[in-house]
């Protein structure tokens, strides 16, 4: 299974190869947490801005969820980050989404063909999984 320390891994490969622009300007942690059926990740900012968390949902440990979800969703709150959203770094945008922002962002930052790609797995196998699970009654042995 994935661990957070596999996260933490693919959070900085990530920012390296498709963000080295965007300044790392406070301390941020990534970590499993929650079994959403509708959100796949989460970036707060704490109130001290010293923090940024990122949450990936926990059912993306699964072996079951290509590693390119797990990617392409941390690549999507990256964006945010480098937005102002979730992160100290100055807000480029009035909402996080609107206009298609975060999807453009992401095919200029090389992600254009993973995105195609992670919307079809969602559209087909997502919700089918998500619901196996919780009909299995998997949602608590996740947690670690």
């Amino acid at each position: 299974m994935r661990s957070d320390l596999w996260l933490t891994r693919e959070l900085d490969r990530i920012w390296q190869t498709h963000f080295a622009d965007v300044p790392r300007v406070n301390d941020v942690v990534i970590r499993f947490m929650g079994n959403w059926k509708t959100r796949l990740g989460v970036i707060k900012l704490s109130e001290c801005q010293r923090h940024t968390l990122i949450g990936i949902n926990s059912l993306l440990r699964l072996p079951a969820v290509p590693p390119l979800i797990i990617e392409v969703t941390i690549a999507h709150e990256l964006v945010h980050y480098a937005h102002g959203f979730g992160s100290p770094l100055p807000r480029k945008y009035r909402y996080p989404h609107r206009g298609g922002v975060v999807e453009r962002e992401l095919r200029q930052r090389g992600f254009s063909e993973k995105l195609a790609d992670y919307s079809r797995w969602l559209e087909e196998h997502w919700f089918a999984l998500y619901d196996h699970i919780c009909a299995k009654g998997h949602r608590l042995s996740l947690a670690v």
